[in-house]
């Protein structure tokens, strides 16, 4: 199961995509050091931005028993290891027994945010 990005945070990704490269672009021409690095390295968020806008509408995905955060840094954990959720100023916390898992409510799509309430409800688990 994919849970997706809302519209809204799509927009986002897409907007800061082109406020990185504005800011590469016009770095590049209109300065005095041509090539600076930190110019490249707007650039390069740029395209990062819109590689993520493009590629990537998946925030969570559930599959085989464990549920992956789609980013890369992203944490997984099995379903079976949850011991409780938290919902809480418009997070999901699930916890194990080592570690911890926030996962942001807004930035989820209502139709997925539905789907995955409905999965963390199947869990035999402590809500609080």
């Amino acid at each position: 199961m994919k849970i997706l990005y809302s519209k809204k945070q799509r927009k986002y990704h897409f907007f800061y995509a082109l406020f990185w490269l504005l800011l590469g672009i016009t770095g590049l021409f209109f300065s005095e050091r041509k090539l600076s690095l930190i110019y490249l390295l707007h650039i390069f968020l740029s395209i990062s931005y819109f590689y993520k806008y493009l590629k990537g509408t998946n925030y969570l995905i559930i599959e085989k028993g464990v549920l992956k955060q789609n980013y890369i840094f992203g944490k997984k954990i099995e379903l079976s290891e949850i011991k409780s959720i938290k919902h809480f100023a418009g997070e999901y916390i699930l916890r194990t027994e080592k570690r911890k898992m926030t996962i942001t409510i807004d930035v989820i799509d209502k139709s997925s945010l539905l789907d995955l309430t409905t999965e963390l409800k199947k869990l035999d688990v402590k809500w609080i």
